[in-house]
């Protein structure tokens, strides 16, 4: 997670927190015509979103990557993983292959990596989860229809993996709600999810041209203070546990009467 690339694939980039003991870090003798090779990686993660990449090498320069295609984004990238780390173990020869990259997002840790890697998109847009400041949205804010759409796909997505160990997802938006950014991990550390939620932020700023953005929600509660009830989606089969939310940000004075009244329709209807 050490960078962000500059494009960003739309739908969830799964955090390499969640798979934190296959990333690498330390040197990498990278192989001659490497910038090329991982620009044509990262051209097909841009052009072909309908599968989830996951780029795998070697300290001594083997490498290989995979992409599956399905409707699972977590067990998609597991997949693609499990693959790549076996096609670049066959190239290389023996053990020590550990993964470069999910998606166009470059986990591997060493500051060394050659910064003209990261930008191989071409995306001059591009921010570092390291060069932002987690913070939680305050204010009014109304999604725009696009991100109303990606942050329906983000609660599918909460809901079609919140029964997996220590998963959680975050969803940023900014703060005219026209741009989004969501990354998700299956760890429970603290020093971990601080850069999940990072990762959100600098995700949804890089599609908002380096514009500051703010955490929306976490899982499938908004967090967002003064969210107004027309730019939540409440999608979940636990009503009594939504319902309880309504109620306590009616009474802290979030929300308003009418606007409690109006959410609690939506939520029944």
């Amino acid at each position: 997670m050490k960078k962000l690339l500059g494009i960003v694939v739309l739908g969830l980039l799964l955090s390499g927190n969640a798979f934190s003991k296959d990333e690498g870090s330390g040197p990498i003798k990278f192989p001659k015509g490497f910038e090329k090779r991982f620009a044509d990686y990262a051209n097909h993660v841009i052009n072909d979103q309908k599968y989830k990449f996951v780029f795998a090498i070697h300290p001594d320069g083997a490498n290989d990557w995979q992409a599956i295609k399905g409707k699972n984004d977590l067990k998609n990238y597991q997949l693609a993983e499990k693959k790549a780390l076996k096609a670049c173990k066959k190239k290389a020869k023996k053990e020590g292959c550990k993964v470069f990259a999910r998606g166009v997002q470059i986990v591997w840790n060493w500051d060394s990596i050659p910064e003209n890697y990261y930008i191989t998109t071409g995306n001059k847009n591009f921010v570092s989860w390291k060069d932002v400041s987690i913070e939680i949205g305050n204010g009014p804010v109304s999604l725009s229809e696009n991100t109303k759409d990606k942050f329906q796909e983000y609660l599918t997505t909460y809901k079609d993996n919140k029964n997996e160990k220590s998963f959680s997802i975050y969803f940023a938006i900014s703060s005219d709600g026209s741009n989004s950014g969501d990354m998700a991990a299956t760890t429970s550390q603290e020093a971990m999810i601080k850069k999940v939620k990072a990762m959100a932020i600098a995700e949804c700023m890089t599609n908002n041209k380096k514009e500051k953005c703010y955490l929306y929600a976490i899982n499938d509660e908004i967090v967002w203070k003064g969210a107004s009830t027309n730019s939540m989606i409440i999608k979940d089969e636990n009503i009594v546990e939504k319902l309880a939310t309504l109620k306590n940000l009616y009474a802290e004075g979030t929300l308003t009467k009418e606007e409690f009244i109006k959410a609690k329709n939506i939520l029944l209807n």
